[in-house]
């Protein structure tokens, strides 16, 4: 079984077919203090001072947890799943958590987490 398989890479590979190259990963802290924001793609670039606006492109994924405040006012906020952005391209803003993303665009609003 394993001889197949390797046949079969090997043969992909001699046709010219690369395999897809790794996921970059990055955790973007919150300002408040909650969980941070999931950032993947192949090339990720991020400016040296804090905050920037971190440029994604490659198979890019976002995942930002979604919070709601809790029953009354001034209570604390409930983080419940995340909101799921996949994209070509996206610029993400660390101060304002704004993201601007480009190509085919899909957003699952609310993706409960296992």
């Amino acid at each position: 079984m394993k001889l197949c398989v390797c046949a079969i890479a090997f043969v992909a590979l001699a046709m010219g077919q690369e395999p897809a190259p790794e996921l970059k990963h990055v955790i973007v802290p919150q300002p408040h203090g909650g969980r941070g924001v999931y950032l993947a793609a192949q090339s990720i670039e991020r400016g040296v001072e804090y905050p920037t606006v971190v440029k994604l492109s490659g198979n890019v994924e976002i995942k930002t947890p979604v919070c709601l405040p809790a029953l009354k006012k001034g209570a604390n906020m409930v983080c419940d799943g995340e909101m799921v952005v996949h994209a070509d391209e996206a610029e993400f803003h660390e101060d304002t958590g704004q993201i601007e993303a480009h190509g085919n665009v899909t957003v699952t609003p609310l993706k409960h987490r296992d």
